[in-house]
C-alpha cells in the first residue's frame, strides 16, 4: 500500500511540474477544451519531445472525446484502457505496443499482476471525478499507428494513459543506465 501511495505522488508530483513549467491554467470555454486546458498542454509538450526520448514510440496525434459523466462512461473508458494496445514491450530489440492479452500470451501472470494494478489505479483515479476527460491518443511506432484512451483531468492533467504511464518505467530505467555509467567513468 505505501508503494502505491508512494507512486501516486510520484506521478501526481511529475504532472504538475510539467503543468507548472508549461504555466497551465485550467478555465474553458464551450464544450471544447481552451488550448490552456493543463493536460492539452501536457499532451502538446509530450508530442513535442516524444521523439527525443528515443522509446521507439512518438505521440503524433490527440482528439478529444468529451466528458466522462456517467457511471457507463467510466466503466466504458475503464475496459477501453484495460483491453486496448498501449503496453510497450521490446522484442528482438525493437519496441512494440500490445495489449495485455497479447502479453499474456508471453508472461501470464506477470500480465494478470499488471491488470490488476492498472484495474485498481483507474477504479481509485476515476472515483475522484474531477472533470474527467476522454482523449484519444495517436502513437506511431516502427510505421504502425495506435490508439489509445486517456482520461485527464480539467484540475490535474493526465491521470492515465497506457503508453505514457508505462514509458515513465522505461525512461526511468534508462536514467538509472545512464546514472550508473557517468559514475562508472
Amino acid at each position: 500500500m505505501k508503494t502505491k501511495a508512494i507512486i501516486v505522488s510520484f506521478f501526481f508530483c511529475l504532472f504538475m511540474g510539467v503543468s507548472l513549467l508549461c504555466g497551465a491554467t485550467t478555465h474553458l470555454s464551450g464544450d471544447q477544451p481552451g488550448d490552456s486546458v493543463l493536460w492539452k498542454q501536457q499532451l502538446d509538450t509530450i508530442k513535442k519531445n516524444t521523439a527525443e526520448l528515443h522509446l521507439g514510440y512518438v505521440l503524433t496525434d490527440y482528439k478529444y472525446i468529451g466528458k466522462i459523466s456517467t457511471e457507463e462512461d467510466l466503466e466504458r473508458v475503464k475496459l477501453a484502457i484495460l483491453d486496448g494496445t498501449g503496453y510497450p514491450f521490446v522484442e528482438n530489440g525493437k519496441t512494440i505496443l500490445i495489449s495485455l492479452k497479447e502479453f499474456s500470451s508471453i508472461d501470464k501472470e506477470e500480465a494478470e499482476n499488471m491488470r490488476k494494478k492498472v484495474k485498481t489505479y483507474l477504479d481509485q483515479m476515476l472515483r475522484l471525478r474531477l472533470g474527467l476527460e476522454e482523449v484519444v491518443l495517436e502513437w506511431t511506432c516502427d510505421g504502425t499507428i495506435y490508439k489509445t484512451v486517456c482520461v485527464a483531468s480539467d484540475t490535474l492533467g493526465i491521470l492515465y494513459e497506457n503508453v505514457f504511464i508505462n514509458a515513465l518505467g522505461l525512461v526511468q530505467q534508462r536514467l538509472l543506465c545512464v546514472i550508473q555509467n557517468s559514475n562508472t567513468n
